[in-house]
């Protein structure tokens, strides 16, 4: 299904002609620049907000920049302090499987990493060897962050068509630590009565407490109307419906500057997190709920932004004070 998807994607080479670096719209990346090198995504994960913007393509519609690393080398030349850290595709993936556009990749992270800039991404995509052995030049200027939510086929099949499979995923971490770079697991969106199930947790963090992981950084799913719209076009009604079912009493939260995003109801997420954490416990796990995605529950700062160490603005006082013990 991964090879067949992306046969569906034509790579279309364009140019980009507004500014390449921008700030990350996530609070607790304050600081960090995000870098995208195309528009759309082959992974068609079905919860996917950037397929969500209406000025996103169509799918089956993938554009490379292929003008970026030009681009990207006159920015940073411009720049009177360049930037302690870059964010790769925060609107897509940077591994997908297409020449052009992993070349493109490569040249933007080898620019900013022989500029002693960090470059940090999260992917569901294969990570070639190239990119593995140019990552273990820089060991300490690279935070890699691989999504994983179920290693169950079907999930795979229904809600992340182009990804990666699951141990392809996990063979990347593998790579990675091997090869002595910071990699770890972030298990998002999380979606309730599907992903939590307790044996479906087990089997997932005892695959990924055997590559050496000790924590994950957890998020939900969240909707907005564009979300909810290609979920209903993408899902079986028999998913989607009880799926989108749940968000009815959900709270509107500002989530990576959108402020009508719907959260799951705050109780869902309390129940959930608590299996979660039990079936992590059980395998020497922490999970870490993302206080960006959670902002009315005493959540937490995700370990990848802890790992760039970089100072993020104070909780609100309007956060819900629910156990989640």
């Amino acid at each position: 299904m991964w090879g067949q998807l992306a046969y569906e994607f034509l790579p279309i080479s364009t140019e980009r002609r507004s500014q390449i670096l921008h700030p990350f719209a996530i609070p607790c990346m304050q600081g960090v620049l995000a870098l995208n090198v195309t528009r759309g995504c082959a992974h068609a994960c079905v919860y996917c907000y950037a397929r969500a913007y209406p000025e996103a393509p169509p799918r089956g519609q993938l554009m490379v920049y292929e003008n970026l690393p030009a681009r990207l080398e006159a920015e940073l030349a411009r720049m009177r302090r360049r930037p302690r850290a870059v964010s790769l595709c925060t609107a897509t993936d940077p591994f997908q499987p297409f020449p052009s556009l992993l070349a493109v990749t490569y040249q933007a992270a080898q620019m900013l990493l022989n500029r002693g800039i960090s470059v940090t991404f999260l992917t569901k995509g294969f990570i070639p060897d190239e990119f593995v052995a140019l990552f273990a030049r820089f060991p300490d200027l690279v935070r890699a962050r691989i999504g994983l939510l179920s290693l169950d086929p079907r999930y795979h099949r229904t809600f992340e068509p182009g990804t990666a499979p699951p141990e392809v995923r996990l063979e990347n971490l593998r790579r990675l630590r091997l090869a002595g770079i910071m990699a770890g697991v972030r298990h998002d969106p999380v979606i309730p009565g599907v992903t939590d199930k307790p044996e479906a947790l087990d089997r997932l963090f005892a695959a990924v407490r055997k590559e050496g992981i000790t924590s994950v950084d957890v998020g939900y799913l969240y909707i907005r109307p564009g979300i909810a719209q290609l979920l209903r076009a993408e899902l079986p009604p028999e998913v989607s419906r009880p799926l989108l079912s749940q968000f009815r009493r959900g709270p509107i939260e500002e989530v990576a500057a959108s402020s009508h995003t719907q959260l799951l109801p705050p109780e869902i997420r309390v129940r959930s997190f608590y299996n979660i954490r039990q079936a992590a416990r059980e395998h020497g796990i922490v999970p870490i709920l993302c206080r960006c995605k959670n902002p009315d529950l005493r959540a937490d700062r995700c370990q990848g932004s802890k790992d760039l160490a970089y100072r993020t603005p104070p909780r609100r006082a309007r956060q819900l004070s629910l156990s989640l013990t």
